[in-house]
């Protein structure tokens, strides 16, 4: 290496030197300070047991129909397919930023052939280069490192949210076919009633031409029984939506439809029910569990990497590089020293003479932050406030199911009398049809609170987080 090439390499170091100490006079802005999750109690106030809920909470219902139908959900649901693809970008994202940390490499290669003006038909000249270059940004600053925590942060926010999807596609697998279950059943006792009812307008205009009954009568029982009629289709049109939000949440094609409506209603079945008390958790769990949380939280620390980005550019960015060119003219002369060249040497890249414009991303970077950070706040309030509502609701309509068992044994009771009275002349059937109509109201509301009770046991879980990590999520959908 020559004495000149020396001098010179030591005045552009020097120069770097200079600018460095200036960069270092830079004044940084205070970061914003990422706050805590609302203070949450010990106990959810619903009175839920504290006990860990369990990742695959479908199976308390013990409804082998409902567990395929689930899993089969996540396998074969397009939503979750989108979101496999986002966490994959993000991946590839984060693989990217960690190239980043480290040298990169690149080439270049060309050859030329040509016969020069006034030279001999068989003279040809060839010339041939070849380039090899190699940079390293010096992470001085720790710009590198934090774009590379940003992507980590971004991976997992893609991750947790596919994990919401599929929260949500269990929880309204799981709706549709409890809706399903409570159309089934209210249709049941719809054509159970309207079966008695139709007995009993027989029985009465027998009466009638026995002299027994009045046209009164007839038309009393006639209405009753035609107003029980007109709800069955209603029903009816609530078991079709529910196998249609069915055959969408499975992705089965329109051709099977049919096939998974049959399959479905062969043997209709009872409306699931939880086996045992359902056990919550408690508030703290709910931070760590739910993926709207986990996704808003993770979203934070990106933006506070973000951040750091920004600040970075306060000061220079060094990189090194490092070039070899090879030039080789005529095929097969040797390659002498004049044929290869090289260079070396940081460089340094510095907003350093205006420093306004990276001041202002960085109040724009804080100001994104700042609202990230409220959003992540008002989501873990949401959360809170969802569980707890999801579980109130749900001892509320557990508190009337007693109830409502009880007044359908009386009304039951209040039928048998009434028939009994009617037959011995007491009463007259006007009193048999309110004993009929109170019983119809009183299986429809029991049938119609089952149902209820199961599906604010599903939005129960589905506040609570559902599914808790991707490994769980994976043997889902494997079967």
């Amino acid at each position: 290496m020559s004495e000149k090439w020396v001098s010179r390499y030591a005045r552009l170091s020097g120069g770097a030197v200079v600018v460095l100490m200036i960069a270092g006079c830079a004044s940084v802005p205070d970061r914003p300070v990422a706050e805590a999750a609302p203070a949450v109690g010990d106990a959810f106030r619903a009175g839920a047991s504290s006990d860990p809920v369990s990742s695959e909470w479908w199976a308390g219902f013990s409804d082998p129909v409902l567990a395929s139908l689930v899993n089969t959900t996540l396998q074969a649901s397009p939503a979750l397919r989108g979101a496999d693809f986002s966490v994959a970008e993000a991946e590839a994202a984060l693989r990217l930023a960690l190239l980043g940390a480290s040298p990169t490499a690149s080439t270049r290669a060309g050859i030329t052939a040509g016969r020069p003006t006034g030279t001999s038909a068989d003279r040809l000249n060839v010339s041939a280069t070849g380039t090899l270059a190699a940079s390293w940004e010096f992470d001085a600053f720790g710009r590198i490192a934090a774009l590379v925590e940003a992507a980590r942060y971004d991976a997992a926010t893609a991750r947790e949210l596919r994990r919401d999807i599929a929260v949500t596609l269990a929880s309204e697998t799981a709706l549709a076919y409890i809706n399903l279950r409570g159309a089934e059943a209210r249709l049941e006792v719809g054509r159970r009633n309207a079966q008695t009812q139709v007995e009993g307008l027989e029985l009465v205009r027998t009466l009638f031409d026995n002299g027994r009954a009045t046209q009164l009568d007839i038309e009393q029982a006639e209405t009753l029984y035609r107003t029980t009629l007109a709800s069955l289709p209603v029903y009816e049109a609530d078991r079709e939506a529910a196998i249609s939000r069915l055959a969408a949440l499975t992705a089965a094609p329109a051709s099977s439809a049919d096939a998974l409506l049959q399959q479905l209603t062969a043997s209709p079945g009872l409306i699931p029910a939880l086996e045992a008390p359902m056990t919550a958790g408690t508030p703290e769990d709910l931070l760590r569990r739910r993926p709207d949380i986990r996704a808003a939280e993770a979203q934070v620390g990106a933006a506070l990497a973000l951040g750091e980005v920004a600040r970075a550019d306060l000061f220079p960015r060094i990189t090194l590089n490092a070039n070899l060119l090879g030039l080789v003219r005529n095929t097969g002369v040797a390659v002498s020293d004049e044929s290869l060249g090289f260079d070396f040497g940081p460089a340094i890249t510095w907003a350093g003479p205006d420093l306004r414009g990276v001041y202002a991303n960085i109040d724009a970077t804080d100001a994104r932050t700042g609202q990230i950070i409220a959003n992540y706040q008002s989501t873990v309030l949401d959360a809170l406030a969802d569980a707890e509502t999801a579980l109130t609701d749900l001892a509320s309509e557990n508190r009337r199911t007693a109830d409502l068992e009880a007044a359908l044994a009386s009304a039951r009771r209040a039928l048998d009398l009434a028939r009994l009275r009617y037959r011995e002349g007491l009463d007259s059937y006007l009193n048999v049809l309110d004993a009929q109509r109170s019983l119809l109201d009183a299986e429809d509301r029991l049938a119609v609170n089952r149902a209820e009770t199961a599906r604010r046991a599903v939005r129960a879980y589905r506040s609570l987080g559902g599914i808790w990590t991707d490994e769980e999520l994976a043997a889902y959908r494997a079967g």
